[in-house]
Protein backbone atom coordinates (compact mmCIF):
# COMPACT_ATOMS: atom_id res chain seq x y z
CA UNK A 1 0.00 0.00 0.00
CA UNK A 2 1.39 3.42 -1.00
CA UNK A 3 -0.31 4.77 1.92
CA UNK A 4 -2.25 3.48 5.57
CA UNK A 5 -5.38 5.34 6.10
CA UNK A 6 -4.96 3.39 9.66
CA UNK A 7 -4.68 5.93 12.57
CA UNK A 8 -4.46 4.68 16.13
CA UNK A 9 -4.17 6.85 19.11
CA UNK A 10 -3.71 5.23 21.92
CA UNK A 11 -5.87 5.97 25.30
CA UNK A 12 -4.30 8.03 27.88
CA UNK A 13 -3.98 6.74 31.98
CA UNK A 14 -6.29 9.57 33.05
CA UNK A 15 -8.67 8.70 30.72
CA UNK A 16 -8.86 5.16 31.37
CA UNK A 17 -8.60 5.43 35.49
CA UNK A 18 -11.45 7.88 35.01
CA UNK A 19 -13.69 5.03 33.14
CA UNK A 20 -12.15 2.70 36.09
CA UNK A 21 -13.81 4.21 38.29
CA UNK A 22 -16.79 5.10 36.61
CA UNK A 23 -17.25 1.51 36.24
CA UNK A 24 -16.44 0.74 39.67
CA UNK A 25 -19.16 2.66 41.13
CA UNK A 26 -21.63 1.45 38.76
CA UNK A 27 -20.52 -1.79 39.41
CA UNK A 28 -20.37 -1.62 42.92
CA UNK A 29 -24.38 -0.19 43.05
CA UNK A 30 -25.77 -3.07 40.85
CA UNK A 31 -23.92 -5.63 42.87
CA UNK A 32 -24.53 -3.91 46.66
CA UNK A 33 -28.68 -3.78 45.41
CA UNK A 34 -29.08 -7.06 44.30
CA UNK A 35 -27.25 -8.38 47.48
CA UNK A 36 -29.53 -6.71 49.70
CA UNK A 37 -32.83 -6.27 47.60
CA UNK A 38 -32.55 -10.08 45.75
CA UNK A 39 -30.33 -12.45 47.89
CA UNK A 40 -30.55 -10.89 51.14
CA UNK A 41 -34.37 -11.89 52.03
CA UNK A 42 -34.00 -15.37 49.99
CA UNK A 43 -30.77 -16.20 52.54
CA UNK A 44 -33.10 -14.91 55.53
CA UNK A 45 -36.21 -16.90 54.26
CA UNK A 46 -34.10 -20.40 53.68
CA UNK A 47 -31.23 -19.87 56.73
CA UNK A 48 -32.11 -17.98 58.41
CA UNK A 49 -29.41 -15.20 58.42
CA UNK A 50 -31.20 -12.16 60.15
CA UNK A 51 -31.65 -14.88 63.25
CA UNK A 52 -28.27 -15.60 63.31
CA UNK A 53 -27.21 -11.99 63.62
CA UNK A 54 -29.42 -11.54 66.43
CA UNK A 55 -28.34 -14.70 68.02
CA UNK A 56 -24.50 -13.37 68.04
CA UNK A 57 -25.68 -9.98 68.79
CA UNK A 58 -27.45 -11.54 72.16
CA UNK A 59 -24.35 -13.31 73.47
CA UNK A 60 -22.06 -10.62 72.85
CA UNK A 61 -24.33 -7.87 74.86
CA UNK A 62 -25.42 -10.71 77.80
CA UNK A 63 -21.60 -11.27 78.04
CA UNK A 64 -21.02 -7.78 79.01
CA UNK A 65 -18.05 -7.49 77.49
CA UNK A 66 -19.84 -5.11 75.12
CA UNK A 67 -21.08 -1.56 76.50
CA UNK A 68 -24.39 -1.18 74.81
CA UNK A 69 -25.23 2.71 74.71
CA UNK A 70 -28.07 4.31 74.11
CA UNK A 71 -27.38 7.87 71.43
CA UNK A 72 -30.32 10.85 71.38
CA UNK A 73 -30.35 11.52 68.29
CA UNK A 74 -31.17 15.47 69.06
CA UNK A 75 -28.11 16.16 71.78
CA UNK A 76 -26.05 12.99 70.61
CA UNK A 77 -25.19 12.17 74.00
CA UNK A 78 -24.44 8.55 75.32
CA UNK A 79 -25.57 6.41 77.93
CA UNK A 80 -25.29 3.37 79.38
CA UNK A 81 -28.29 1.02 78.60
CA UNK A 82 -29.00 -2.19 81.08
CA UNK A 83 -29.06 -5.21 79.16
CA UNK A 84 -31.86 -6.01 80.84
CA UNK A 85 -33.82 -3.55 79.06
CA UNK A 86 -31.76 -2.91 76.07
CA UNK A 87 -34.64 -4.80 73.62
CA UNK A 88 -37.25 -2.37 75.46
CA UNK A 89 -35.41 0.94 73.47
CA UNK A 90 -37.10 2.94 70.47
CA UNK A 91 -36.62 5.73 68.92
CA UNK A 92 -32.84 6.12 69.27
CA UNK A 93 -29.88 4.82 68.16
CA UNK A 94 -27.70 1.35 70.27
CA UNK A 95 -24.31 1.07 69.63
CA UNK A 96 -22.12 -1.64 70.97
CA UNK A 97 -18.51 -1.16 71.97
CA UNK A 98 -16.21 -4.01 72.69
CA UNK A 99 -15.07 -3.06 76.32
CA UNK A 100 -11.61 -2.83 75.55
CA UNK A 101 -12.03 0.07 73.08
CA UNK A 102 -14.94 1.68 75.69
CA UNK A 103 -12.89 4.81 77.43
CA UNK A 104 -13.80 5.30 81.14
CA UNK A 105 -11.58 6.33 84.15
CA UNK A 106 -14.22 3.85 86.54
CA UNK A 107 -11.86 0.88 87.11
CA UNK A 108 -14.76 -0.62 88.97
CA UNK A 109 -16.89 -0.67 85.49
CA UNK A 110 -14.17 -3.03 84.14
CA UNK A 111 -13.70 -5.52 87.08
CA UNK A 112 -17.52 -6.06 87.17
CA UNK A 113 -18.41 -6.95 83.83
CA UNK A 114 -14.88 -8.84 83.53
CA UNK A 115 -16.20 -10.38 86.89
CA UNK A 116 -19.24 -11.30 85.65
CA UNK A 117 -17.97 -12.63 82.61
CA UNK A 118 -15.59 -15.04 84.11
CA UNK A 119 -17.93 -15.75 87.10
CA UNK A 120 -21.08 -15.75 85.78
CA UNK A 121 -21.67 -15.96 82.03
CA UNK A 122 -19.23 -18.68 81.75
CA UNK A 123 -19.79 -20.59 84.85
CA UNK A 124 -23.77 -20.70 83.85
CA UNK A 125 -24.44 -19.10 87.37
CA UNK A 126 -26.53 -15.85 88.56
CA UNK A 127 -26.91 -14.53 84.52
CA UNK A 128 -28.81 -12.02 84.45
CA UNK A 129 -31.84 -12.40 81.79
CA UNK A 130 -34.72 -10.04 80.59
CA UNK A 131 -37.67 -9.56 82.47
CA UNK A 132 -40.13 -11.41 80.84
CA UNK A 133 -38.43 -13.15 78.54
CA UNK A 134 -37.59 -17.15 78.40
CA UNK A 135 -33.80 -17.59 80.04
CA UNK A 136 -33.10 -20.42 76.80
CA UNK A 137 -33.38 -17.70 74.47
CA UNK A 138 -30.40 -15.63 75.94
CA UNK A 139 -28.42 -18.67 77.58
CA UNK A 140 -25.10 -19.44 75.58
CA UNK A 141 -23.65 -22.89 76.02
CA UNK A 142 -20.45 -22.17 77.12
CA UNK A 143 -20.84 -22.97 80.62
CA UNK A 144 -21.60 -26.54 79.63
CA UNK A 145 -18.05 -26.59 77.63
CA UNK A 146 -14.89 -28.35 79.51
CA UNK A 147 -12.15 -26.51 79.89
CA UNK A 148 -8.40 -27.31 80.93
CA UNK A 149 -7.70 -26.89 84.37
CA UNK A 150 -3.84 -25.85 85.39
CA UNK A 151 -3.15 -29.90 85.53
CA UNK A 152 -4.25 -30.55 82.07
CA UNK A 153 -7.47 -31.75 83.38
CA UNK A 154 -11.40 -31.36 81.84
CA UNK A 155 -13.06 -29.70 84.27
CA UNK A 156 -16.36 -27.78 83.83
CA UNK A 157 -15.93 -23.63 83.74
CA UNK A 158 -17.69 -23.48 87.14
CA UNK A 159 -14.84 -25.32 88.99
CA UNK A 160 -12.39 -23.58 87.80
CA UNK A 161 -13.53 -19.78 87.31
CA UNK A 162 -14.37 -19.19 91.21
CA UNK A 163 -14.13 -16.15 93.37
CA UNK A 164 -10.67 -17.00 94.37
CA UNK A 165 -9.59 -17.16 90.84
CA UNK A 166 -10.82 -14.14 90.06
CA UNK A 167 -9.33 -12.32 93.26
CA UNK A 168 -6.39 -13.84 92.40
CA UNK A 169 -5.11 -13.26 88.81
CA UNK A 170 -7.47 -10.22 88.39
CA UNK A 171 -8.78 -8.05 91.48
CA UNK A 172 -5.49 -6.98 91.97
CA UNK A 173 -4.89 -4.99 88.82
CA UNK A 174 -4.82 -1.08 89.25
CA UNK A 175 -4.80 0.53 86.17
CA UNK A 176 -6.77 1.26 83.28
CA UNK A 177 -4.39 -0.40 80.56
CA UNK A 178 -4.25 -3.41 82.87
CA UNK A 179 -8.24 -3.83 82.95
CA UNK A 180 -8.62 -2.87 78.85
CA UNK A 181 -5.64 -5.93 78.34
CA UNK A 182 -8.19 -8.31 80.39
CA UNK A 183 -11.18 -7.07 78.34
CA UNK A 184 -9.31 -7.80 75.39
CA UNK A 185 -8.36 -11.38 76.45
CA UNK A 186 -12.10 -12.01 77.49
CA UNK A 187 -13.46 -10.59 74.27
CA UNK A 188 -11.16 -13.18 72.50
CA UNK A 189 -12.01 -15.95 74.56
CA UNK A 190 -15.98 -15.81 73.89
CA UNK A 191 -15.32 -15.33 70.29
CA UNK A 192 -12.69 -18.42 70.65
CA UNK A 193 -15.78 -20.50 72.12
CA UNK A 194 -16.66 -23.46 70.29
CA UNK A 195 -20.25 -22.13 70.12
CA UNK A 196 -19.16 -18.68 69.06
CA UNK A 197 -16.75 -19.90 66.29
CA UNK A 198 -19.64 -22.43 65.15
CA UNK A 199 -22.34 -19.14 65.46
CA UNK A 200 -19.64 -17.32 62.94
CA UNK A 201 -18.91 -20.06 60.50
CA UNK A 202 -22.80 -20.04 59.76
CA UNK A 203 -23.09 -16.27 59.46
CA UNK A 204 -20.15 -16.35 57.27
CA UNK A 205 -21.44 -18.80 55.25
CA UNK A 206 -25.28 -16.94 54.70
CA UNK A 207 -22.69 -13.51 54.08
CA UNK A 208 -21.15 -15.47 51.33
CA UNK A 209 -24.40 -16.94 49.66
CA UNK A 210 -25.33 -13.27 49.63
CA UNK A 211 -21.85 -11.38 48.28
CA UNK A 212 -20.95 -14.53 45.83
CA UNK A 213 -23.94 -14.72 43.47
CA UNK A 214 -24.73 -10.91 43.68
CA UNK A 215 -20.95 -10.39 42.77
CA UNK A 216 -21.10 -12.92 39.69
CA UNK A 217 -24.25 -11.56 38.42
CA UNK A 218 -22.99 -8.13 38.50
CA UNK A 219 -19.62 -8.40 37.39
CA UNK A 220 -20.52 -10.82 34.39
CA UNK A 221 -23.74 -8.46 33.08
CA UNK A 222 -21.87 -4.86 33.38
CA UNK A 223 -17.96 -6.50 32.85
CA UNK A 224 -18.71 -9.12 30.31
CA UNK A 225 -22.23 -8.70 28.85
CA UNK A 226 -22.28 -5.10 27.79
CA UNK A 227 -18.36 -5.27 26.36
CA UNK A 228 -19.47 -8.20 24.20
CA UNK A 229 -22.23 -5.32 22.84
CA UNK A 230 -20.28 -2.84 21.56
CA UNK A 231 -17.41 -3.60 18.70
CA UNK A 232 -14.89 -2.23 20.79
CA UNK A 233 -15.44 -4.29 23.84
CA UNK A 234 -16.42 -0.76 25.81
CA UNK A 235 -17.82 -0.95 29.05
CA UNK A 236 -20.30 2.18 29.94
CA UNK A 237 -17.25 3.91 31.80
CA UNK A 238 -15.04 3.53 28.11
CA UNK A 239 -18.01 4.21 26.43
CA UNK A 240 -18.35 7.51 28.20
CA UNK A 241 -14.56 8.13 28.20
CA UNK A 242 -13.98 7.27 24.13
CA UNK A 243 -11.20 4.45 24.79
CA UNK A 244 -11.75 0.89 23.06
CA UNK A 245 -10.03 -1.90 22.90
CA UNK A 246 -8.49 -3.64 18.99
CA UNK A 247 -5.98 -6.08 18.55
CA UNK A 248 -2.16 -5.85 19.21
CA UNK A 249 -2.01 -5.61 15.13
CA UNK A 250 -4.55 -2.60 15.52
CA UNK A 251 -7.79 -4.03 14.05
CA UNK A 252 -11.12 -5.01 15.45
CA UNK A 253 -11.26 -6.74 18.80
CA UNK A 254 -11.70 -10.36 18.44
CA UNK A 255 -14.82 -11.58 20.65
CA UNK A 256 -12.38 -14.58 22.27
CA UNK A 257 -10.37 -11.67 23.49
CA UNK A 258 -12.80 -9.59 25.60
CA UNK A 259 -13.48 -13.09 27.13
CA UNK A 260 -10.73 -13.87 27.84
CA UNK A 261 -9.18 -10.47 29.05
CA UNK A 262 -12.47 -9.78 31.43
CA UNK A 263 -12.27 -13.68 32.96
CA UNK A 264 -8.34 -12.11 34.17
CA UNK A 265 -10.02 -8.91 35.77
CA UNK A 266 -12.80 -11.40 37.23
CA UNK A 267 -10.40 -13.91 38.88
CA UNK A 268 -8.41 -11.02 39.97
CA UNK A 269 -11.29 -9.45 42.03
CA UNK A 270 -12.33 -12.56 42.77
CA UNK A 271 -9.39 -13.51 44.63
CA UNK A 272 -8.76 -10.34 46.32
CA UNK A 273 -12.27 -10.38 47.75
CA UNK A 274 -13.58 -13.88 48.65
CA UNK A 275 -10.05 -16.06 48.65
CA UNK A 276 -7.69 -13.20 50.73
CA UNK A 277 -10.74 -12.15 52.89
CA UNK A 278 -13.52 -9.39 52.96
CA UNK A 279 -12.25 -6.75 54.87
CA UNK A 280 -8.39 -4.65 55.00
CA UNK A 281 -6.85 -7.47 53.69
CA UNK A 282 -9.07 -7.11 50.33
CA UNK A 283 -8.88 -3.61 49.61
CA UNK A 284 -5.01 -3.68 50.15
CA UNK A 285 -5.09 -7.10 47.49
CA UNK A 286 -7.37 -4.83 45.33
CA UNK A 287 -4.86 -1.51 45.66
CA UNK A 288 -1.58 -3.20 45.26
CA UNK A 289 -3.34 -4.43 41.82
CA UNK A 290 -4.34 -1.72 40.68
CA UNK A 291 -0.84 0.13 41.53
CA UNK A 292 0.27 -2.74 39.33
CA UNK A 293 -1.47 -2.19 36.14
CA UNK A 294 -0.26 1.32 37.05
CA UNK A 295 3.02 0.58 37.02
CA UNK A 296 3.20 -1.62 34.26
CA UNK A 297 0.95 0.42 31.84
CA UNK A 298 3.30 3.51 32.32
CA UNK A 299 6.69 1.63 31.67
CA UNK A 300 5.30 -0.18 28.40
CA UNK A 301 6.46 1.57 25.54
CA UNK A 302 3.13 1.25 23.83
CA UNK A 303 0.60 1.70 27.26
CA UNK A 304 -0.57 -1.64 27.23
CA UNK A 305 -1.32 -2.88 30.60
CA UNK A 306 -0.66 -6.55 31.73
CA UNK A 307 -3.72 -7.73 30.81
CA UNK A 308 -3.54 -6.15 27.12
CA UNK A 309 -0.39 -8.15 27.12
CA UNK A 310 -2.36 -11.31 27.99
CA UNK A 311 -5.04 -10.75 25.33
CA UNK A 312 -3.04 -8.96 22.84
CA UNK A 313 -4.56 -6.26 22.74
CA UNK A 314 -4.51 -2.29 22.72
CA UNK A 315 -6.17 0.44 24.26
CA UNK A 316 -7.21 3.10 22.04
CA UNK A 317 -8.79 6.79 22.17
CA UNK A 318 -11.98 5.58 19.83
CA UNK A 319 -13.15 9.18 18.97
CA UNK A 320 -9.70 9.88 17.38
CA UNK A 321 -8.73 6.34 15.89
CA UNK A 322 -9.18 5.05 12.60
CA UNK A 323 -9.04 1.43 12.63
CA UNK A 324 -10.70 -1.67 10.36
CA UNK A 325 -11.98 -5.01 10.44
CA UNK A 326 -9.14 -6.66 9.27
CA UNK A 327 -6.33 -6.24 7.10
CA UNK A 328 -8.38 -7.47 3.80
CA UNK A 329 -10.50 -4.48 4.75
CA UNK A 330 -8.17 -2.13 5.28
CA UNK A 331 -6.96 -2.98 1.97
CA UNK A 332 -10.14 -2.43 0.03
CA UNK A 333 -10.47 0.55 2.29
CA UNK A 334 -6.90 1.72 0.81
CA UNK A 335 -8.24 0.84 -2.76
CA UNK A 336 -10.91 2.77 -2.85
CA UNK A 337 -9.68 6.00 -1.50
CA UNK A 338 -6.67 5.48 -4.36
CA UNK A 339 -9.30 5.76 -6.98
CA UNK A 340 -11.07 8.53 -5.36
CA UNK A 341 -7.75 10.58 -5.27
CA UNK A 342 -6.61 9.76 -8.51
CA UNK A 343 -9.69 11.71 -9.79
CA UNK A 344 -7.91 15.09 -8.50
CA UNK A 345 -4.24 16.52 -9.76
CA UNK A 346 -4.01 18.19 -6.65
CA UNK A 347 -3.92 14.74 -4.54
CA UNK A 348 -0.37 13.78 -3.18
CA UNK A 349 0.12 10.19 -2.45
CA UNK A 350 2.57 10.71 0.58
CA UNK A 351 1.06 13.96 2.04
CA UNK A 352 -0.66 12.79 5.52
CA UNK A 353 -3.29 15.83 5.26
CA UNK A 354 -6.08 12.88 5.53
CA UNK A 355 -9.34 13.45 7.26
CA UNK A 356 -12.96 11.89 7.34
CA UNK A 357 -15.78 12.98 6.00
CA UNK A 358 -18.74 11.07 7.04
CA UNK A 359 -17.61 7.52 5.97
CA UNK A 360 -15.23 8.50 3.70
CA UNK A 361 -11.32 9.88 3.95
CA UNK A 362 -10.26 12.38 1.44
CA UNK A 363 -7.05 14.82 1.26
CA UNK A 364 -8.06 18.54 3.11
CA UNK A 365 -7.96 20.58 0.32
CA UNK A 366 -10.31 17.94 -1.73
CA UNK A 367 -12.62 18.43 0.29
CA UNK A 368 -13.10 22.14 -0.09
CA UNK A 369 -12.46 21.48 -3.56
CA UNK A 370 -15.72 19.72 -3.07
CA UNK A 371 -17.29 21.83 -0.77
CA UNK A 372 -16.59 24.72 -3.33
CA UNK A 373 -18.15 22.82 -6.42
CA UNK A 374 -21.12 22.42 -4.25
CA UNK A 375 -21.86 26.08 -3.58
CA UNK A 376 -21.35 26.78 -7.27
CA UNK A 377 -24.00 24.56 -8.29
CA UNK A 378 -26.61 25.39 -5.12
CA UNK A 379 -25.83 28.52 -6.59
CA UNK A 380 -27.67 27.49 -9.94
Amino acid sequence: MKNSIRSLKEANLGRRMIAMIMDGVIFAFVWVALALWVFTPIVNATMHYSDLGVTGLKYEVFSKLYVCEEVDLETQEHKVVDVNKFEEISGNTLTYTPLYNYQTEDINFYKDRIHYYYCSYKTGENIEYPEGKDPEEYKSPIYQQFIKDNDGKDVLPKDFYTEAWFNELISGKSTIRDYQNLAYSAVADLREAPFFEELNGKISACQLVIALPAFAISYFGFYLLVPLLYKNGETFGKKVMQIGLVTKDGYQVKKRQIVFRQLLLFAWVSLSLFVVGIGLTSIATLGVGVFIYLIATVISRTRRSPMDYAAYTYMIHTGKSVWFKDSAEEEQKEIELDEKMSKYQRYNPNEKNLIQVGTEIVNEDVKRELEEEKLKKDKK
